[in-house]
């Protein structure tokens, strides 16, 4: 005959360790167990689909595994029983089918017996209900340390969990320790439970099994005991239904009473629990819609979060590319400015070459205007020569060819201002402006007449009755030998006598 064993008993009563014995001792307990947590480091040693399952069951009946309320009328026949049920039946076909002792362990399970209990006799086990109880002031401080929960609501949730396991047990067989006898003597206790729920334990509570369970079972797993010098669980502190109840388990613990006296204590609690029945429900209620508001309002914050998020990314999206156009415009920038030097310093270049050309060409036309200037004097100390020597007897010979020199003195000089003109009205004579300024007292300084030296040098020698003389070109000034029209005065200074005598001409 195949046999399961259902553990009950209140969260943070020992019920881990119970299971992790009844395992060390051939129980099969199956591979889909909850990971060890931070608050039970050494294994809770139950199956994680089971949990899963009674997790849903409560939520289809409106329940958490944290009530103080008593489960809904009727509810062994709702929808959501119903499918606890099938996933139940697939979860003991799958891991359990060929076990002949296998046990489950799960607080919750306190709460939903009946679906489990029918759920293993449909398949042939035969079911056995092992509890477990601790003193509840251990479980309500292990509990308030844990989730920061009030203590009051605490008691009654213990008391809610050992009187729905035991209402759903009470036609099989069953057994009770507490947790105080299993840390103390496991080896009594366990054999103790065998014989009340007429079992053999797969392996025997002796030999190397016996070490590993020693080990496992210590007064260290203990972590929250009841004040010392309150004797039999009762206190102050504690409300009169779960003090009672708890005497009444020790009791049945010890053999001194039966299991009779638990159902006396329930019907005697379900008839006081259904005057504020209604009551707590209206709070419950009043609370799970505070709940939903709470939700709902975290989940728009997290919306509103999210869509501060998206906007913050989307703006530095914005950012990144604004950044990356500055930076290829920067590089376009320093680009151009880099060809745009290059050009201005070609064109610098070309200019100067320019202005250098232009300054050849104005010294070329500088050179050319001095010659005329010479040629000028030279016509004119020939003139006067020419007078001096022939006298007036010839008037027409004489003028006939001063007049011709003068002509073509008149033709180079038009050709020099045509020259000049051009070179003024050219662009590269404007764009050397800025350049020509600081040479200006050069540029616009007419060249000097030939002094008196150079004229008496090119002066020929006198002849016979001739007096020596000397001849010079004195200028009026140096804008009116500029402009044509203008008149310069020719002095001829007598050797012998030395006195100046002058001979006038006017400018071409």
């Amino acid at each position: 005959m195949k046999r399961a064993l259902l553990i009950f008993g209140m969260h943070r009563s020992g019920t881990s360790a119970l299971a992790r014995v009844v395992n060390l001792l051939g129980a099969e307990l199956g591979n889909d167990l909850v990971p060890p947590g931070p608050d039970n480091p050494d294994g809770f040693w139950e199956h994680a689909e089971a949990v899963r399952i009674n997790d849903d069951l409560l939520h289809g009946l409106g329940r958490t595994w944290y009530e103080m309320r008593g489960m809904p009328d009727g509810w062994v026949d709702s929808s959501s029983a119903r499918s606890a049920a099938q996933r139940i039946g697939g979860l003991i076909e799958r891991d359990f089918a060929t076990a002949k002792l296998c046990a489950v362990k799960d607080p919750r399970m306190c709460l939903v017996a009946p679906v489990w209990i029918a759920a293993f006799e449909t398949r042939g086990f035969e079911v056995d209900c092992l509890f477990i109880v601790r003193d509840p002031r251990e479980v309500v401080a292990s509990l308030h340390r844990r989730n920061q929960w009030p203590s009051a609501p605490l008691y009654l949730m213990w008391v809610q969990y050992l009187m729905e396991a035991a209402a759903a047990s009470g036609c099989r067989r069953r057994a009770i320790l507490t947790y105080d006898q299993l840390l103390s003597d496991w080896r009594g206790s366990m054999i103790r439970v065998a014989q009340e729920l007429h079992l053999r334990w797969p392996v025997t509570p002796d030999g190397v099994i016996s070490e590993v369970v020693d080990a496992f079972v210590d007064a260290g797993q203990r972590h929250h005991q009841r004040p010392s010098g309150e004797p039999g669980g009762e206190g102050p502190a504690m409300p009169c239904p779960a003090a009672a109840l708890y005497r009444t388990c020790l009791a049945i613990a010890s053999g001194e009473k039966t299991w009779a006296a638990i159902s006396d204590l329930q019907d005697s609690y379900r008839g006081t629990a259904r005057l504020y029945a209604a009551h707590v429900d209206h709070l419950f209620a009043e609370r799970q819609r505070a709940e939903r508001r709470a939700q709902t309002a975290e989940a728009r914050l997290g919306e509103q979060a999210t869509m501060a998020t998206l906007v913050r990314d989307a703006a530095q999206g914005l950012q990144d590319k604004l950044d990356s156009s500055v930076r290829q415009l920067q590089e376009k920038l320093d680009s151009s400015l880099h060809q745009l030097q290059g050009e201005m310093s070609a064109l610098s270049g070309e200019i100067e070459a320019r202005f250098e050309r232009q300054r050849e060409g104005m010294m070329v036309v500088e050179a050319r205007i001095q010659r005329q200037h010479a040629l000028l004097n030279t016509i004119s100390l020939r003139m006067e020569q020419a007078a001096c020597h022939r006298g007036l007897e010839r008037p027409g010979a004489i003028d006939a060819q001063p007049r011709t020199e003068m002509q073509k003195l008149r033709s180079a000089l038009a050709d020099s201002d045509a020259t000049v003109a051009a070179l003024f009205a050219s662009s590269s004579w404007k764009l050397t402006a800025p350049l020509r300024w600081l040479s200006v007292h050069v540029l616009r300084r007419p060249p000097a007449l030939a002094g008196p030296a150079a004229l008496e040098a090119a002066a020929p020698e006198p002849r016979g009755d001739q007096s020596p003389q000397a001849v010079y070109v004195r200028r009026p000034g140096a804008d009116a030998a500029a402009e044509p029209g203008a008149t310069a005065t020719v002095e001829r200074w007598d050797r012998r006598d030395r006195r100046p005598r002058s001979i006038a001409f006017r400018w071409m």
